[in-house]
């Protein structure tokens, strides 16, 4: 196997005033391309779908947490066009709020992986995912209070932006080039004070497995 490569980023924190956003981003050239896009935003509207470059990406997960006043997402898309093309995410309704935008491109990836969800809990919430060899890991969390640390693995400080919608969002965190050995990793989100929310997901190295399915883990707190 081989770690992923990590490509293009962006970022956004806008206010839609629409059914919908438009985003533009640069997808990578090379082999076994992989997209990522993952979203922070009031629960007052759920999302209804994601298109990048016209192709609909797959929902990896949608969760409500009512604690928080947010709703969370993750969608993503094998092999997207490359070069420069739009990413649409849409909504139930009009979205008045701030929403929290972070886009990732990758190659030589063997797709998504092992994924879970934990609500928000006293800070530090620390927490656990099982990947295969030369995997990486990206973490997103929420809370009331500023997000201080994003860590993987626990005890490795990783750099996120930070987002406000309403709410602090740390989003765009991931594990170092080297990637992880197979086995469980422990990470691990801080913020100021409070509880605060910590959502995995493994990107796969080449030679994975494939997508996610039934021998995949999920878990929902």
């Amino acid at each position: 196997m081989a770690v992923p490569t990590k490509g293009n980023t962006t970022s956004a924190n806008p206010t839609p005033g629409a059914s919908s956003k438009t985003q533009a981003h640069t997808h990578n050239t090379g082999d076994d391309g992989l997209i990522i896009a993952q979203f922070t935003m009031s629960n007052t509207r759920t999302y209804s779908g994601c298109t990048y470059g016209g192709q609909a990406m797959t929902e990896l997960y949608q969760i409500n947490r009512s604690g928080l006043s947010q709703r969370m997402a993750f969608f993503y898309l094998e092999n997207p066009p490359t070069g420069n093309n739009n990413l649409v995410v849409s909504f139930s309704g009009s979205q008045w709020n701030p929403i929290s935008i972070h886009i990732r491109s990758f190659t030589n990836s063997g797709g998504i992986g092992a994924s879970a969800r934990s609500g928000a809990s006293a800070t530090p919430n620390t927490k656990d995912l099982t990947v295969e060899d030369d995997s990486l890991i990206m973490i997103t969390s929420c809370s009331i209070n500023a997000i201080l640390t994003q860590q993987i693995p626990q005890g490795t400080n990783r750099t996120f932006v930070t987002h406000n919608t309403n709410r602090q969002v740390a989003t765009g965190a991931i594990s170092a080039d080297t990637g992880h050995s197979a086995g469980t990793i422990s990470l691990r989100s801080t913020s100021t004070s409070g509880s605060v929310s910590l959502d995995r997901t493994e990107i796969k190295g080449l030679g994975g497995s494939g997508d996610t399915g039934a021998g995949d883990f999920f878990l929902v707190m």
